[in-house]
């Protein structure tokens, strides 16, 4: 018989928990640590780290560690993996838990917002986040990357879906967020874009420059939803279609 094991450490609740998980499992299957090291390809000392409470170990680590322990506690594992992955960063209690989609009303809250479900899915690195939001045709590492970092908004609506999704955001939770995204966060060119034409607007004579321009001046005006349609007409470009649409 083997020695003992050394008492699962617990400087860090979560990763403890799961150790004692995870030693539960292998005392049940009746695998000593040799037997499991054949049985996933991985060494025995990395098995006995992953159980030892020192360490967060890999996900793939707990995943083949449990397959060869037997049982189906695969989504309880995870969840186990997941709170010690948080607690192990410590970067989400940090943050402010972000409201519902409907409630966020300025790019820089959902900026705050993109970063929250990040680091509440475990943060995984910039290439499986990818892999998990589609592939790199829909999320570029480089956009992952500054979207987590809080540097920038995804570049489209299709980026936007791809980021949620690798965030493990649920299908039916989608609609609420891509609704945000229609009225928040206007692309970055097409907001360039705006403030050009806002400027001119303010500085415009005649109807023009009356209460739109107060309140541009005052900031009130976030988004070109705010600026009543018939004193948007330079938005449309200034042609009879665009009066037509503005109206």
């Amino acid at each position: 018989m083997g020695r003992p094991e050394k008492p699962v450490d617990r400087a860090v609740p979560e990763r403890a928990q799961l150790a004692e998980w995870l030693r539960a499992r292998r005392q049940e299957s009746g695998l000593t640590y040799d037997e499991l090291a054949t049985a996933t390809g991985l060494s025995a000392a990395t098995l006995k780290r992953a159980a030892s409470g020192r360490d967060l170990p890999r996900r793939e680590t707990v995943l083949a560690f449990l397959q060869a322990t037997g049982g189906d506690y695969e989504a309880f594992t995870l969840g186990l993996w997941l709170k010690a992955r948080i607690a192990d960063r410590g970067r989400l209690r940090t943050l402010r838990r972000p409201p519902t989609p409907a409630l966020i009303s300025h790019r820089s809250e959902l900026s705050a917002a993109l970063e929250y479900l990040y680091e509440a899915c475990g943060a995984p690195s910039l290439r499986e986040l990818q892999q998990r939001a589609g592939g790199s045709h829909v999320l570029p590492v480089s956009t992952a990357a500054r979207v987590v970092s809080r540097q920038a908004l995804p570049a489209s609506r299709q980026q936007f879906e791809a980021f949620l999704r690798g965030c493990g955001v649920a299908s039916r939770a989608l609609a609420d967020w891509l609704h945000l995204w229609d009225t928040v966060a206007v692309p970055a060119d097409e907001e360039a874009l705006y403030g050009r034409k806002l400027r001119d607007l303010f500085g415009m004579g005649g109807r023009g420059a009356s209460a739109a321009q107060q309140a541009g001046r005052s900031g009130r005006i976030q988004h070109r939803s705010q600026v009543a349609p018939r004193d948007a007409a330079w938005w449309y470009g200034g042609s009879e279609a665009g009066r037509s649409e503005a109206a």
